[in-house]
């Protein structure tokens, strides 16, 4: 209590749990609200007054799921609060020890108070630092028994027909059970007709001809038919209903698993079909006879692709770098027998770009990398050496302005919380003038890199090694996924602009422009 500064800056953090979740389906009220009030009434107690309070409206499992706590950490490293009101410190993190400790190190190396209700931790006491760390530990375990205790439940109400998806299903609307936990479906006649007309297309073709998924996705686009997302019908989306045993009244659960690995450093999340999943009888009424859906899988399973060949797993280089720049998708490729090589088309229905030869994109990207090493030589060969004499006094004018006008704003900003408590500026003021005066001091921020930063650097410059490599290596490189590895680490991504069809007399190459976009090194703060 005594480590509390009343003229100081304090947030306060706001984030509901599972637990708030169950407790508001029980009509308990809305958390955070409730919470809000309850730190307010903590802080007039306390005499300190909150000026900013961060609301985590999002779940998430790490700190990079949850981008309010992130901020508030970026804040915290910024030095902007004293100290920080939470309802409990479990509130920050119930995430992996990784988030934990980094949670930990901000506030310690920063000196920021955590103010519960029940207690204040004040890192510079070693008992509360290590009394903190314990909390965090124990509200770790305790979440890890929540998320168990919560898929027992969820796999009970899958066991006994209730609807767990978080949105509609086209065709349905979710409806809560009366009298009881959980949701189910109720049938929404107007997509249900456009359901049953899905169906019958595929299984009995349409105007006597068979379709398939492309052909029903264009038939629903033209009909103006919106899906339940919104944007347009694609073939995937047909492919999805086609293939979902909800419309027979069933409940699927578990269909795919989320799994993560560890890829250079990163979490990855991979989501694979899991092959003991839920299937069972929903409370929901049927929209499709069952005899027409087992012959639609029948159908669906008899136009399956063979599998590739594990040479072929990979058969695109530039696979996952190309993008169509109209309508944002990324481009794919298919076979073409009998022609000069595959094709790389964009796969949006009636979008205008064309499809090119994929050896074409390809001879065009290595020349845009051939043309980076030329422009680099010859902006080294332009440039003048290391910063000239000459410009050392208006360089150190630069620097000692700069340093002025941030020791200026620095002060103003201190000051600020002044006005505030003498009622000078109203919440709001407040709020607004700390946003321009923290704009301010990253631009006086940025102004000081840039003039302590090495003159005419190039950003491209650390590339220039790898991009040799890319450049001498990629012929010689023997499948399609060593091609696409090499070109990730110098690519970010490349747009694809061809809107006119090449003719007989026209070369590969005709109308495509590529504009290839080099995979800067990302900064790192030190």
């Amino acid at each position: 209590m005594n480590n509390l500064n009343p003229s100081g800056l304090y947030c306060a953090y706001l984030r509901k749990s599972r637990r708030d979740e169950e407790l508001e389906a029980l009509g308990q009220g809305e958390t955070l609200q409730r919470h809000e009030r309850q730190l307010a009434e903590l802080a007039h107690r306390l005499g300190i007054r909150v000026a900013r309070t961060y609301r985590e409206i999002v779940s998430g499992d790490t700190i990079a799921d949850r981008p309010q706590v992130r901020q508030l950490l970026d804040d915290i490293t910024a030095g902007l609060w004293d100290g920080v009101l939470v309802m409990d410190v479990d509130r920050l993190s119930r995430g992996n020890s990784i988030d934990q400790g980094v949670i930990m190190q901000t506030v310690l190396y920063a000196g920021v108070l955590i103010i519960t209700p029940d207690k204040i931790y004040d890192p510079a006491n070693d008992s509360d630092s290590e009394f903190f760390e314990m909390r965090l530990f124990f509200g770790r375990r305790e979440y890890a028994m929540i998320k168990k205790r919560l898929q027992r439940g969820r796999v009970q109400s899958a066991l006994e027909g209730c609807y767990l998806g978080s949105r509609d299903v086209y065709g349905y609307r979710r409806v809560k059970l009366q009298g009881r936990k959980g949701w189910t479906l109720e049938v929404v006649p107007r997509e249900a007709d456009v359901v049953r007309s899905i169906f019958a297309w595929y299984a009995d073709g349409m105007d006597g001809q068979p379709v398939g998924t492309y052909l029903i996705a264009d038939r629903l686009n033209q009909m103006g038919l919106p899906p339940d997302r919104g944007g347009a019908w694609i073939p995937s989306t047909v492919r999805g209903m086609l293939s979902n045993p909800v419309y027979v009244g069933m409940i699927r659960w578990n269909h795919r698993t989320t799994q993560y690995k560890i890829v250079d450093g990163k979490r990855e999340k991979t989501r694979p079909l899991n092959a003991q999943e839920i299937l069972v009888d929903g409370l929901h009424p049927a929209i499709i006879d069952r005899a027409l859906f087992d012959r639609v899988q029948r159908m669906m399973a008899a136009h399956e692709k063979r599998p590739k060949s594990a040479m072929k797993d990979f058969a695109n280089p530039l696979g996952g770098l190309v993008i169509c720049p109209i309508c944002g998708h990324k481009m794919q490729t298919k076979g073409s027998p009998g022609r000069r090589g595959d094709f790389i088309y964009c796969p949006t229905q009636r979008c205008p770009t064309r499809s090119a030869y994929v050896f074409a994109v390809e001879d065009i990207t290595l020349h845009a990398l051939g043309g980076w090493l030329s422009d680099f030589q010859a902006r080294q060969g332009d440039a003048p050496g290391p910063r000239q004499d000459a410009d050392a006094p208006a360089r150190a004018s630069a620097l000692a302005h700069h340093r002025e006008q941030l020791a200026t704003l620095q002060a103003q900003s201190e000051r600020l919380y002044d006005l505030l408590e003498q009622g000078l500026y109203t919440p709001d003021e407040y709020r607004q003038r700390r946003a321009d005066l923290n704009a301010k001091l990253d631009a006086e921020r940025r102004a000081l890199d840039a003039l302590a930063a090495p003159a005419f650097s190039d950003p491209i410059a650390p590339l220039i090694p790898q991009i040799h490599t890319v450049v001498d290596a990629y012929q010689s490189a023997q499948t399609p996924a060593e091609k696409n590895a090499l070109l990730r680490t110098v690519v970010d991504h490349i747009e694809f602009h061809k809107t006119q069809r090449c003719l007989r007399n026209n070369q590969p190459g005709d109308y495509l422009t590529l504009v290839v976009y080099p995979k800067y090194p990302q900064k790192t703060n030190s």
